[in-house]
């Protein structure tokens, strides 16, 4: 049986179609992962009730806590890597938090800290208001990929590439008082096994 020219010419549009169709329809397709609020509080160290010698917290000394609200499409995500930018007297503080086993949903979250004597060791000894807070922002990725980007106040992406930056300040929920609380709000944290 012979294919005529005019039958092949019709099968490769019908396949140019298909392809192109498929095309716009992935660019038009929502993304998997969405950053939807990027959330600065101050807080108190919490206190813990315990027996044997008590010692109290200084209350008076606060926490920075950054919280990244997104949202999860796929069904399973076995790793994200969440990457945190805060810029405090033109000094960009980095840090980041692997978070593992995410489900697909809304009102998910992820949150790293600087401490009370980072945030004095920043500040010189002065206090941290919203307003010493220049910018913030945090991008997910996965296995190097971007995969989301969101910040505080509208910033373009990539602000913090032309700015001095300092990593070790900003620490992830299970290195800080906090590590018991808060279980089922928080993404769990990846932990390097030795």
């Amino acid at each position: 049986m012979r294919v005529s020219l005019k039958n092949k010419i019709l099968v490769l549009v019908l396949l140019v179609q298909v392809i192109c169709t498929s095309a716009i329809q992935a660019q038009g397709r929502a993304p998997d992962f969405v950053v939807k609020a990027v959330n600065i509080e101050f807080i108190s160290t919490p206190e813990y009730q315990f027996s044997g010698t008590q010692r109290r917290a200084d209350t008076r000394e606060k926490w920075m806590e950054i919280e990244t609200e997104f949202e999860a499409t796929p069904e399973f995500a076995e790793e994200l890597t969440f990457k945190y930018y805060v810029q405090i007297n033109k000094v960009v503080f980095i840090g980041e938090v692997t978070h593992v086993d995410i489900a697909a949903g809304k009102g998910l979250f992820s949150v790293m800290y600087i401490s009370p004597r980072s945030i004095s060791r920043i500040m010189e000894g002065k206090g941290l208001s919203a307003s010493s807070i220049e910018k913030v922002s945090v991008e997910i990725s996965k296995q190097g990929a971007l995969l989301a980007y969101g910040s505080w106040k509208p910033e373009k992406q990539g602000w913090w590439a032309t700015s001095p930056q300092k990593p070790g300040f900003l620490r992830n929920k299970n290195e800080t008082p906090f590590a018991a609380l808060y279980w089922s709000r928080y993404e769990a944290i990846k932990t390097n096994i030795r």
